[in-house]
């Protein structure tokens, strides 16, 4: 079979996996919004593998404005996966760090901006001479594009080491797996990263034998792919989808904690004084309160606040902090001296970060929207 040909067959036919997952983690009701960034990656990824794989004149040529939007597509893929981190992990980033990782991929669009505005015409008249468009392919935009593939990478693994070693104990057991699974994807994306960046170099440089694998600098997107599907077939959990099988096999609060020496009643102890700093104190309110915060608050070891809560309450320390800030917006709600307020503005004064935020964990806890809610209520 003619080798051109095989890797159409190939990368078209990954592309619609990738589609097909991407497609059930949009429909995915859990782990929102973090399912959806994740989809919107892969659903990236697929149309950059298109694009890969019938790179040549006459696809081009029957589809002049799709050329060169692949120059551009990569420089997505890393802010995307940070801002992916960080729903997963629910690390607190200030929303104008989120913007700026996108700052890369808007110059390079805006320096693309003259040629996507080109007529069909104008473009096919500069891909007739494909060959020496194609060597355009190599020129400093893309160089670029993939140094900053390679910084994102480095910097997004770097980013989620630092959340692994500093937040382990606030995860619950789902999550726990979760931020597993995510170290293993990352890394997967860092080596099929380098791969592509090498080769890349290596093509433009024509260094020998390396640059022969130029063709294939996408092969790894495509066991990406079929790893991913694998994974959400055999760990759906790892989706926001847990089945009764899987979730007894996932790890027991009680076996975690099995050598802390802390009884029962010591636990007991111990949640009632962190319920009671968090009431009194009303630390729920600050958007960016950590459990090592709430420990220092409360006098006591954070490992021992950490095994309270994920012991004796129906979820980790995000989950309590946010169901007390989702009874505060509830409860501000109803009070006249907040009627000038908007429903984000009561989530704001209530200790949420952001919109998307208030309403993905309203959702979870109420089943209905805070417009709904207040509505059935009485109150909207």
């Amino acid at each position: 079979m003619d080798e051109v040909l095989l890797i159409k067959i190939i990368y078209g036919a990954a592309s619609i996996q990738g589609v097909f997952l991407a497609w059930l983690l949009f429909r995915s009701r859990l782990n929102q919004p973090a399912n959806r960034i994740l989809g919107a990656v892969l659903a990236v990824i697929s149309f950059h593998l298109v694009l890969v794989g019938f790179d040549e004149r006459d696809f081009f040529m029957a589809f002049p404005h799709l050329s060169r939007v692949s120059w551009a597509l990569g420089s997505l893929y890393g802010p995307l996966v940070f801002l992916f981190i960080c729903y997963l992990t629910r690390a607190q980033v200030k929303p104008w760090l989120k913007w700026l990782m996108f700052a890369p991929f808007l110059a390079i669009f805006i320096q693309l901006l003259p040629y996507y505005s080109q007529s069909a015409e104008a473009k096919r008249a500069y891909l007739d001479a494909f060959d020496a468009a194609s060597r355009d392919d190599f020129g400093w935009i893309n160089q670029f594009s993939s140094l900053v593939q390679i910084g994102f990478v480095a910097g997004n693994l770097f980013f989620y080491l630092h959340l692994e070693k500093k937040r382990s104990e606030e995860f619950s057991a789902i999550e726990a797996v979760r931020v597993g699974w995510l170290r293993q994807f990352l890394v997967f994306l860092a080596a099929i990263t380098f791969f592509g960046v090498l080769v890349f170099f290596a093509r433009l440089w024509e260094i020998p034998v390396l640059s022969a694998f130029y063709r294939f600098h996408f092969i790894g997107v495509v066991f990406l792919f079929y790893w991913l599907s694998y994974k959400a077939l055999t760990r759906p959990v790892l989706f926001g989808i847990v089945s009764g099988q899987e979730a007894e096999s996932l790890p027991d609060p009680g076996k975690k904690y099995s050598r802390s020496g802390l009884e029962a009643g010591q636990l007991n102890e111990i949640f009632d004084k962190v319920k009671a700093v968090l009431e009194e104190g009303h630390l729920y309110r600050s958007n960016d309160l950590t459990l090592t915060q709430l420990s220092d608050t409360a006098g006591l070891p954070r490992h021992q606040v950490s095994q309270a809560i994920n012991t004796l309450y129906n979820g980790n320390f995000f989950d309590l902090v946010n169901d007390y800030r989702i009874e505060e917006f509830i409860r501000q709600a109803g009070s006249p001296d907040k009627k000038h307020l908007s429903q984000l503005g009561i989530a704001l004064e209530s200790g949420f970060s952001s919109k998307a935020s208030f309403y993905a964990v309203f959702k979870k806890k109420t089943g209905m929207t805070p417009a709904e809610y207040l509505g059935e209520r009485g109150e909207g």
